[in-house]
């Protein structure tokens, strides 16, 4: 009978384990899902943007300055999925004076992907292409980086780094990039339902 009590808590032990390293195994991936459409925001109005020096105050603030970019998340789960940014205002020269750059007049739709990296955390790629203004490829523009969700899964921190590649080349396999420019961090505002009635 000791024998049969002993073998019960052992094996009553075993399975707390198992089930407490299944609930473990579940909780990776949770947390705040990025899927969505999400809109560049600041705490002031574009044009009105502090000098560097000024440090912008972290939200949450008031999320009615739109700095000019969108970005939308799809995927069949919350750990991966596709998105397509547009960010019409962008200056595809990036002030520099020289071609493939000087040659910019626009930045086209870019597309890419990301990945669950944490509970709130995530990497993303896309690419694209800038045009001249006949609508030819100047360059090819692959910008990565991580987002984090917070303020209850409303707002996102976003650093970006942009690899820049001339037309004829792969920005996939080959030969590096000509330019690698650090463009910075920036906070999205996720999009909502809001009826006007």
């Amino acid at each position: 009978m000791r024998n049969n009590i002993i073998r019960g808590a052992l094996v009553g032990i075993l399975m707390l384990a198992f089930a407490s390293s299944s609930v473990a195994l579940a909780d990776e991936g949770k947390g705040c899902s990025n899927i969505g459409t999400w809109f560049g925001v600041a705490p002031f109005p574009p044009g009105q943007m502090p000098p560097p020096t000024v440090e912008i105050p972290p939200p949450p603030w008031d999320a009615t300055y739109l700095t000019g970019w969108v970005a939308s998340a799809f995927g069949k789960s919350s750990n991966e999925g596709t998105n397509i940014f547009d960010s019409p205002m962008f200056d595809p020269t990036l002030g520099i004076e020289q071609p493939p750059f000087s040659l910019a007049a626009r930045l086209g739709d870019m597309r890419g992907n990301w990945k669950r990296t944490g509970g709130n955390t995530f990497d993303y790629t896309f690419t694209g292409f800038a045009y001249d203004a006949s609508n030819m490829p100047v360059y090819i523009a692959k910008v990565s980086g991580q987002v984090i969700l917070f303020e209850e899964c409303q707002y996102q921190h976003t650093t970006a780094i942009m690899e820049v590649f001339l037309p004829f080349m792969s920005p996939f396999h080959g030969s590096g990039p000509i330019a690698v420019i650090p463009l910075g961090e920036f906070y999205g505002y996720r999009a909502k339902v809001d009826l006007p009635y």
